[in-house]
């Protein structure tokens, strides 16, 4: 049976540059850079996760469009990574908001225009 996700996919038009992003502004570490005959397989995750963000070129016939990933990245503190991403240069399309949920979202995106949500659970 399925026991965990492991890797996720992102569509990044040039992996140095997301590999900047994601490492240097978001804190992430890079756990796999390796170059392959037809391509190159980079992931990145926080300290410690079982679970890694793969920044991959697009595939033939396929372009980078950005827009909501779905994924969710978890913090203690809203309000204060916020603070430090956006003084970082990171492009938040939403400020930290209550949500009728109960937690606290807010929303950044990458170079490439990929979406993603900032949560803290307050419940």
């Amino acid at each position: 049976m399925i026991n965990r996700i492991q890797v996720t996919t992102v569509f990044v038009s040039d992996q140095d540059k997301a590999l900047d992003f994601y490492v240097g502004k978001l804190g992430l570490e890079k756990k796999l850079d390796m170059p392959m005959p037809q391509f190159r397989w980079v992931e990145v995750s926080p300290a410690g996760a079982e679970t890694s963000i793969s920044l991959q070129l697009p595939w033939p016939g396929m372009s980078v469009q950005g827009g909501p990933s779905g994924m969710i990245f978890d913090t203690s503190d809203v309000k204060g990574a916020y603070d430090k991403l956006a003084a970082q240069g990171v492009n938040f399309t939403q400020a930290p908001t209550e949500q009728p949920w109960g937690g606290i979202e807010a929303r950044f995106t990458d170079p490439d225009g990929n979406e993603f949500s900032l949560v803290q659970r307050t419940n």
